[in-house]
């Protein structure tokens, strides 16, 4: 059975005798069970990073799988003569049917991200109280320590381990709270604009130039011939229903069959 060493009171500490008192068991019972707590809390935490991680790196592919199919529809659609508006609209139903998934998947993401938060916040007041707990400790310690009292060494030798410990432990998951955040922020961004984020437009930005090199001799300047294609753009794709970077395509292809 455990001993516990007890200083009895004397005016002379180096004179004084230690007693050896029996500690009870039951008190190693009651230890085990807070441990048994913070092992649970831990695994729940890792459990909902892994998720929320998860999660989030599945939205960024389908987003970016979403773009690549926009990047060969487009190549397709510039070079297939053939392949008429009717079919294009067709395909383009289809990438937004997975734009709508996609965004499915990223309030799912969001809602992970969102309960993570609230176990890292728990974590957070819960090693705060324990960081402040301690250093009262270790600050009394140093006190009676300074009025010439006796302290347990070891104890204080603990304490000052312990307290670096936990303000590193603090910092770590503030951080990890930090970084929650800015992936929430991210994800409302992604679902806002889930468009813009699954588009491609370094063919159609490239061909516009082309346009442009085309036919601004019609026009006096480059700002003129800038702004009447873009008009010109912005008719083809409210005329065909298509996106404006397949309207530019449009454009092109009927450009090139005039020539």
């Amino acid at each position: 059975m455990p001993k516990r060493v007890v200083i009895k009171d004397s005016s002379d500490v180096e004179e004084a005798e230690p007693v050896i008192e029996p500690v009870e068991e039951v008190g190693e019972a009651a230890a085990e069970a807070p441990a048994a707590v913070e092992k649970g809390g831990e695994t729940a935490l890792e459990e909902a990073i892994v998720e929320a991680e998860a999660a989030y790196e599945t939205v960024i592919s389908k987003a970016e799988e979403i773009k690549i199919r926009e990047q060969v529809t487009q190549k397709r659609f510039l070079e297939h003569e053939e392949m008429s508006i009717g079919v294009l609209k067709k395909l383009l139903q289809r990438w937004d049917a997975l734009r709508e998934d996609l965004i499915k998947g990223i309030q799912d993401a969001i809602d992970r991200y969102n309960h993570l938060k609230t176990l890292l916040e728990q974590k957070f007041s819960e090693i705060e109280e324990e960081l402040y707990f301690n250093q009262v400790e270790l600050d009394t310690m140093h006190q009676l320590e300074e009025q010439g009292k006796p302290i347990s060494v070891s104890k204080r030798e603990e304490l000052e381990k312990i307290v670096p410990e936990l303000r590193e432990r603090l910092a770590e998951i503030d951080g990890k709270i930090k970084e929650a955040d800015k992936k929430i922020e991210t994800l409302r961004r992604m679902a806002d604009n889930v468009y813009e984020t699954t588009s491609y437009r370094d063919l159609s930005e490239k061909l516009f130039d082309q346009i442009i090199e085309v036919l601004q001799g019609r026009f006096e300047n480059v700002d003129e011939a800038r702004a009447k294609i873009r008009s010109q753009i912005e008719l083809v794709a409210q005329r065909e229903g298509i996106p404006r970077e397949y309207a530019i395509i449009y454009l092109w292809r009927r450009l090139k069959k005039a020539e």
